[in-house]
């Protein structure tokens, strides 16, 4: 029987994607890790877009999955600066942002500004993963 965790493990065997989870709350951190956990894909995590551009800068991944709210500097600003470190390693991430509520604007920022695609936050990460897959493993960037 072919399951969600097989199809990933599948995956992460023909290609591993390296993920920055970027979230400022640690309950969330916690929540989303143990979501995305059955990816088997390595995840970094840290809580302030500072060190998200200083790891983005150091290593390479192929996706950003950022908060959309974060205090300081919000998602959709942070997006271009993280594309901007990312050039550094010679790759060009994907971003996903994280929302907390549905707003009419947030497909419009989203277009504007370096995030490829956003989700709503629910108790269900099955749109997260969803969005994973099709932009990590299904485009050819």
């Amino acid at each position: 029987m072919i399951t969600e965790k097989s199809i990933y493990t599948l995956l992460e065997a023909v290609r591993p994607i390296r993920i920055l989870l970027v979230e400022s709350e640690m309950t969330a951190q916690f929540i989303i890790a143990k979501n995305l956990g059955n990816l088997g894909d390595k995840l970094d995590i840290c809580s302030s877009a500072e060190e998200a551009v200083r790891r983005a800068a150091i290593n390479a991944y192929d996706l950003i999955i950022v908060d959309l709210e974060l205090p300081v500097q919000n998602g959709f600003e942070l997006s271009g600066s993280l594309k901007e470190a990312s050039k550094q390693n010679g790759v060009s991430p994907r971003i996903i942002g994280l929302a907390a509520t549905e707003h009419p604007l947030l497909p419009i920022m989203a277009e504007l500004s370096e995030v490829d695609d956003f989700v709503i936050r629910t108790m269900d990460y099955h749109e997260l993963k969803s969005k994973i897959f099709n932009l990590c493993y299904l485009s050819q960037n």
